[in-house]
């Protein structure tokens, strides 16, 4: 390999990536310079595209100059670390969460619903997980049930999963869960709200995987109802999974 040659081209990529994120423009050899706005222009577009598409809520939240601004910023100032172009949202809502940005201030559940609209795509985009063996019937109390991996619960303190951000107040501030997962077999991406208790039930059948009996007399201690008035309200709760094809049946 010629290095002198691999340096002077890496020089003059690195010069051309530079020039087309900060719009600041180096010598750059062979370079016609009343074209070389268009470098920039087309790169931009690709980015503010791929983050409205990304972003749909945040993007109807925030004015035209507001989005602009927070998007010129991302582009000029941020060097995306990941290849892959469906992975710059993440670095996007990273640098949200780790900038000191007006927009925080107007609207403090911003990261949260960003979050929320990553979340949906890094579902829609995991690696396969092996499933479980499972069996498709099976009695909901003595049994193991077996449920879908390819999930995610988020904690959040405002329901961006649940309002139209516009319409999202301090009065709504509160203890908020979301299950998120991956339809096993069209690969659709389904959101549930939950509550406190039934994110922890999840938790406790994918972590523990002991029978549904045995976790609710361990909730009647921790949440203070008796078991008849759990197991009434969880039975519908499971049927509605199963049907939603998050619980896929019960442990072999």
């Amino acid at each position: 390999m010629n290095t002198h040659l691999y340096n002077y081209t890496q020089t003059q990529q690195s010069r051309l990536a530079d020039y087309c994120r900060t719009g600041k423009l180096n010598s750059i050899d062979g370079l016609t310079e009343n074209r070389v706005h268009n470098y920039r222009k087309l790169v931009y577009n690709v980015v503010d595209d791929t983050l409205q598409s990304a972003f749909p809520l945040t993007f109807n939240l925030l004015s035209e100059d507001q989005w602009n601004e927070v998007v010129n910023v991302f582009f000029s100032t941020h060097k995306c670390q990941s290849n892959s172009v469906w992975r710059m949202p993440y670095e996007f809502y990273l640098f949200v969460e780790e900038s000191n940005l007006e927009i925080k201030k107007k609207y403090n559940f911003i990261e949260e619903l960003l979050l929320f609209e990553w979340t949906e795509i890094e579902i829609y985009m995991m690696p396969d997980v092996q499933y479980p063996e499972f069996k498709s019937n099976g009695g909901w109390l003595g049994e193991i049930i077996a449920i879908n991996p390819e999930y995610k619960i988020l904690h959040f303190n405002y329901p961006v999963h649940l309002k139209n951000p516009n319409n999202i107040t301090d009065d709504d501030k509160g203890e908020h869960y979301v299950l998120i997962f991956r339809e096993r077999e069209s690969g659709k991406v389904q959101f549930m709200d939950l509550s406190v208790y039934f994110a922890w039930l999840i938790e406790k059948i994918e972590i523990e995987k002991k029978p549904l009996v045995k976790i609710l007399n361990e909730a009647e201690s921790i949440f203070g109802i008796e078991v008849k008035k759990l197991f009434e309200n969880t039975i519908p709760f499971l049927e509605e999974l199963n049907s939603k094809q998050f619980i896929i049946g019960f442990r072999k």
